[in-house]
């Protein structure tokens, strides 16, 4: 949804819009948006662990160790070091108290979360069903993506900036004025969204049409910027 925003401002009046500086003088704010809708050729998937033992260290080597047959299998899916991210560990005891504040403990938990880009984006459903039978307690999120992000969110800034130019011109035509020279650029912010649901051990929940069991419809990403320009007012 594009709105505009406009205003003759007169002489020695200051305002702000959103942070952004407006001129003593008459003017017009716009604010554009842009988007760009492609097919993925990548997915992001987030595998969660958890392992449960009478004492931390139990715990902590059983969860490594089901990273550990997560990680030694990812080459077989052309996945690069540099796209996974592994780092992250939890541990702690699983305590509960009575109606009286007795302490009970139920041992302790250690949790790990993997993250691996994929780019064999064919092959996600295997993909997802290794890293389950590797042990993972569940999939956290997966997020569908292009490698071509960085040039298409360039194109859409691009529309961002003719949108917004666009709607202060009719806007600025409307009132008999000209637009004048961009005054201030304000707030730029970029957008991601992909159509893909929450996952969990037992089920993938897409938004969107589903077709035979194990199999889903790859949903189209879209790559959204917007921006606040501040234009002058010729008269």
């Amino acid at each position: 949804m594009r709105t505009l925003f406009a205003s003759l401002v007169l002489l020695g009046c200051t305002t702000a819009f959103a942070g952004t500086p407006l001129p003593d003088a008459p003017h017009v704010v716009a604010s554009g948006q842009g988007k760009v809708s492609v097919k993925p050729d990548s997915a992001r998937v987030q595998f969660d662990f958890e392992q449960r033992a009478p004492r931390p260290l139990p715990a902590k080597q059983a969860v490594d160790a089901a990273v550990n047959r997560l990680l030694d299998g990812l080459h077989a899916y052309g996945v690069a070091d540099d796209d996974i991210a592994a780092s992250s560990l939890d541990a702690s005891e699983d305590v509960d108290y009575d109606d009286e504040g007795k302490r009970t403990s139920n041992g302790f938990i250690a949790s790990r979360s993997v993250t691996v880009l994929l780019e064999d984006i064919d092959r996600l459903n295997e993909f997802l069903d290794n890293g389950l039978a590797s042990g993972a307690h569940g999939i956290g999120s997966v997020a569908f993506e292009s490698r071509r992000k960085g040039a298409l969110r360039e194109e859409a800034r691009k529309k961002a900036v003719a949108d917004a130019r666009a709607q202060a011109g009719e806007m600025a035509t409307a009132f008999g004025a000209r637009l004048g020279p961009v005054y201030s650029i304000g707030s730029i912010n970029s957008r991601y969204e992909n159509q893909y649901g929450a996952t969990t051990l037992d089920r993938i929940e897409v938004t969107g049409s589903r077709i035979d069991p194990g199999r889903y419809v790859q949903p189209e990403v879209e790559y959204i910027e917007s921006v606040n320009v501040v234009f002058e007012l010729l008269r």
